[in-house]
């Protein structure tokens, strides 16, 4: 069933709770609330948690020089939803709200903006279309175009942009697959390429009746209006103090027509604006966010009017109301014009997004000098602290270090006349954060949350623990973590929409799994994509008293105490009275990760956190000297994390961050297990280690340092056992002595390419469309054996691109445009990750403008030449005498 109504109600936070007593208890997939003015504070208080707690995800968007709000008082922006600006030569006017379910969907187009005045205290119109039971109606389908269209003539954060686009293919999927309903009925109208005023019919007509809170200056529209509906009778509606209007302009635009004005009520703001007329017995009406003036109803956007929406809809009720009393058009007089000023700014920052792979900004427009960017927890005077620039002509940058979701970002520029500009305020977004709750929030988990000390602490957190251990295997069968679903269909999981990064995700549905605190000790460094509150070592004491189970999980999920993570690699302190609890629960649970006959084995974000608490009690002591039954503990750990080298369906879904993290938590517990034994000897002790050694050489081999800097801890304690980075590095290198490269050209020739190497440059030969993404996964691979620089081209046919990497800097060759491309890659992000779409446009990181060949070498790709030995020169003609 759909149904379309004209409604007064007071606010659209009637539909979100409407939503929220269904009787069926639908979940709310999307929300996404449109308007002119937006009063972020209060959409904090009465729809933002009401959608959030719904499942929903949340975008909010609006004018960027109209905010109401102070940025200290924004609180949720960037964490819970997207707060994103829109410019355009005129106002961006539209007022939406959009509620998008697993089966039903609601929609509101009107006059109201996201205020307490707007949704509230004025007299507003709107059109509401309610779809249940996979309906569809063909406003829906008209805002679907409009969606997909309006980022070519309004100006939006490319973040926005994707997550309109989302919005829009949803619709337009949901539209396609409904039953066919009535083709005619309201249809949505807008003025991105055509004027309002145009696409309505011409006259004449029987009767015009209009009302807006704006009439313009000159009477433009009204007189457009006439002219063009040519109607024999004129009813205007006028608030006579709140009604902003020109008396004479509005009697000359009426003249060639019977007119009258009817004196409406002022108790209340009347914001509705409609244009109705009546012709053949039938009346027609024109609703949404044009009020009568030439930006909004006569002038395209594209050239240069006001971005406005409105419904066109035949067969209504009458909307001019009929109390009020009706006086002669001559009897108007005054003039209570309120100047519409934009404010438009200067310098408009359009938005800025936060991921693994830095800090994202977005200009609405370059500037001819360079503009800062600086950003604050909260907004507030004296918390600015600059970060970066934008270098002249620039529309958007990146920066390396990842900021807080929710903090402030504003940007300041000097302009020609020495002048400084300000920005205003954005708030970071975070797609993780603000992803929808509902789809992967229903999968496996731990039943509690639990920290490092209260493990250790709490004799029945333990045993909860172990429980718990068991149940997830059992219920993940074998799966790396909550699977993450393309943002496709109404059911699929938008954490993996609007540009969210795979990793981030991936640590996203970890951390509901098993809780932020135990991700933290899983990932150590490599989570810090997404920042995360500083934290300290914990420190064991025994919990007593005889409180029951159900105070203990509320005491569980109100530690204090805050978690370990890679910030500081120290070992905790354990009291000698509590070191055999525990080594027993450290055993009991390494013998719950491993699989058994058809029991699969535990997820490995789970496996990673046992490894790292074994790792760090062994770095506090908790064995005993002549104590060695810890290297069987090992040995089952190493058995465990290399279950990951047989992965089902989902852990070959995962990201290649899980895979690397793996391999270097191996690599600290092979040193470990390898410390006072040999791989050749026939001690008890070696042939532990040599046996732990075949079965994990190849993933030590593969191991980098960097990724468990959190493992590498100080020897503080008394009878501490700890991996030290030297020791590390050289186990790797032992496994990496027969061949370093057999690794990678075995993968490579897996994929269907060959791979040779003469004079310092890598060949990658085969069959493959776009060589982009082809000699950046290479250059990945073969640069972690060479981290001074490696030279490699892919080819295929006719198509080649070269890439020069040397940690950071990538230095990328794709012609046929001869230019040098420099960007700066950044852990947890690697040339292959970066590359992987082949769009360069979408590529972030990139340092200045491409650089011409004849120009010379960029600075970074001098450096890696010399250090391969290659002369510029020397590689431009193998480069292009061999590859063309």
């Amino acid at each position: 069933m759909s149904a379309v109504r004209h409604t007064r109600f007071a606010s659209p936070v009637t539909l979100l709770r409407e939503w929220a007593e269904r009787n069926d208890r639908q979940a709310l997939h999307e929300a996404l609330f449109v308007g002119f003015t937006v009063d972020l504070p209060f959409l904090e208080k009465v729809a933002i948690p009401v959608a959030r707690g719904l499942g929903a995800r949340i975008a909010v968007i609006g004018d960027a020089a109209q905010g109401l709000h102070d940025p200290v008082d924004v609180r949720m922006a960037g964490r819970s939803y997207l707060h994103g600006l829109a410019t355009c030569r005129g106002a961006f006017h539209p007022k939406v709200v959009l509620l998008v379910g697993e089966h039903a969907c609601r929609l509101a187009v009107g006059s109201g903006n996201p205020t307490l005045s707007g949704w509230g205290a004025n007299d507003e119109l709107w059109t509401v279309v309610e779809a249940e039971e996979d309906e569809s109606h063909a406003l829906l389908a008209d805002l679907a175009d409009w969606l997909d269209e309006l980022p070519s003539a309004v100006n939006l954060a490319p973040w926005s942009a994707r997550h309109l686009a989302e919005l829009a293919a949803l619709l337009t999927e949901r539209h396609v697959h409904a039953p066919a309903g009535p083709e005619a009925g309201p249809r949505l109208l807008h003025n991105l390429r055509q004027s309002l005023l145009d696409q309505l019919p011409f006259g004449p007509v029987d009767e015009l009746h209009a009302y807006a809170p704006f009439i313009d200056e000159a009477g433009h529209a009204l007189s457009a209006l006439v002219h063009r509906l040519v109607p024999r009778r004129v009813t205007l509606g006028i608030q006579p103090r709140w009604s902003s209007y020109d008396a004479e302009t509005i009697k000359e635009a009426l003249s060639g027509s019977s007119s009258q004005i009817r004196l409406l009520d002022e108790t209340r703001m009347r914001h509705g604006k409609f244009v109705e007329w009546q012709t053949g017995g039938r009346r027609y009406a024109l609703t949404g966010s044009p009020n009568l003036t030439r930006a909004a109803l006569s002038t395209s956007t594209r050239d240069g009017g006001n971005c406005e929406l409105a419904v066109l809809a035949a067969d209504t009720m009458p909307l001019l109301p009929e109390e009020g009393r009706i006086a002669p058009l001559a009897s108007l007089v005054g003039r209570t014009i309120r100047p519409f000023t934009s404010n438009c700014q200067a310098l408009v920052l359009l938005g800025a997004k936060t991921d693994s792979e830095g800090l994202h900004v977005s200009l609405a427009r370059g500037r001819p000098t360079p503009v800062a960017i600086s950003t604050s927890p909260d907004g507030s005077p004296g918390s600015w602290t600059e970060i970066g620039s934008i270098p002249p002509g620039a529309l958007a940058c990146s920066f390396p270090q990842p900021e807080v979701p929710g903090a402030a970002i504003r940007a300041t520029c000097v302009q020609p006349d020495g002048s400084a500009v300000e920005s205003p305020v954005v708030f970071v977004y975070s797609p993780v954060h603000c992803a929808r709750r509902d789809g992967a929030d229903s999968g496996p988990r731990l039943r509690y949350d639990y920290t490092a000390q209260v493990l250790f602490a709490d004799e029945r957190a333990a045993r909860r623990f172990e429980t718990d251990l068991l149940r997830l295997r059992e219920l993940t069968a074998g799966t790396s973590a909550p699977r993450v679903s393309p943002a496709t269909g109404a059911g699929a999981s938008s954490v993996a929409s609007s540009g969210v990064d795979r990793w981030d995700a991936y640590v996203a549905d970890c951390r509901r799994m098993i809780g932020a605190p135990l991700t933290d000790l899983a990932f150590g460094p490599l989570q810090f994509g997404l920042p995360q509150a500083p934290s300290s070592r914990w420190v064991v004491s025994a919990v007593t008293g005889g409180a029951a189970e159900d105070e203990m999980a509320s005491e569980d999920g109100a530690e204090d105490e805050e978690p370990l993570t890679a910030s500081v690699a120290v070992a905790p302190h354990i009291p000698p009275d509590q070191r055999v609890r525990c080594r027993t629960w450290i055993r009991r649970w390494v013998e719950a990760l491993a699989a058994s006959g058809e029991s699969p084995a535990a997820p490995v974000p789970v496996r990673l956190v046992v490894a790292n608490l074994y790792v760090r009690l062994l770095a506090a002591g908790v064995w005993a000297e002549n104590d060695q039954s810890w290297r069987d503990g090992l040995s089952g750990l190493l058995e465990a994390l290399g279950s990951h080298d047989r992965p089902g369906e989902a852990d070959q879904q995962a990201p290649p961050e899980t895979r690397r993290r793996l391999d270097a938590v191996a690599a600290v517990v092979m040193t470990l297990l390898s410390q006072d034994a040999t791989f050749t000897g026939g001690g008890e002790h070696d042939v532990l280690a040599a046996r732990a050694w075949q079965s994990s050489k190849d993933m030590v081999a593969r191991a980098e340092p960097a990724q468990v800097e959190d493992l590498m801890i100080l020897p503080e304690q008394a009878l501490a056992r700890v991996a030290p980075w030297s020791e590390v590095e050289r186990l790797i290198a032992r496994a990496q002595e027969d061949d370093p490269h057999a690794e990678v050209v075995e993968e490579l020739s897996a994929a269907g390419w060959e791979a040779s190497y003469e004079d310092g440059l890598w060949e990658i030969t085969g069959s493959f469309g776009n060589p982009v993404p082809v000699v950046s996964r290479a250059a990945d691979r073969l640069g972690r054996h060479h981290p001074s620089g490696v030279l490699v081209r892919a080819r295929s046919r006719n198509r080649w691109a070269f890439v020069a990497w040397a940690a950071p800097h990538l230095v990328l060759l794709n012609p046929p445009a001869r230019v040098w491309r420099t960007y700066d890659v950044r852990p947890p992000g690697t040339p292959e990750s970066r590359f992987s779409g082949g769009d360069l446009s979408a590529v972030p990181g990139r340092i200045g403008a491409p650089a011409p060949l004849p120009a010379g070498a960029p600075e970074a790709l001098r450096k890696i030449l010399a250090e391969v030995g290659l002369l510029y020169p020397e590689l431009i003609r193998r480069l292009f005498a061999e590859g063309t």
